[in-house]
């Protein structure tokens, strides 16, 4: 797969956002889905039993994870998964 290099000011083109979000969401899905089994591990604790992860890893997604009023990802943060991704 080409990768397009990107100047910090230039907009991502519409293939590059689909890149973007392809990756954003694949890291989100597997972030949750490591965070589940290390929940699964900390429920055989008493300390750690009840630390829910997922839900903290939620707020913070939320906090973090910016999007325009028309719904769609904030083109900062697409161009931060592009350069983090597909960079050179």
């Amino acid at each position: 797969m080409p990768v397009i290099y990107l100047n910090k000011h230039r907009q991502l083109t519409e293939d590059q956002k689909k890149m973007a979000i392809t990756a954003l969401n694949n890291e989100i899905n597997e972030v949750m889905a490591d965070l589940e089994i290390i929940e699964d591990q900390l429920d055989k604790t008493a300390l750690f039993g009840e630390l829910d992860l997922r839900n903290i890893a939620s707020d913070y997604i939320r906090q973090r994870v910016r999007r325009n009023a028309d719904g769609n990802y904030d083109e900062e943060l697409l161009k931060r998964v592009y350069r983090w991704y597909f960079s050179e």
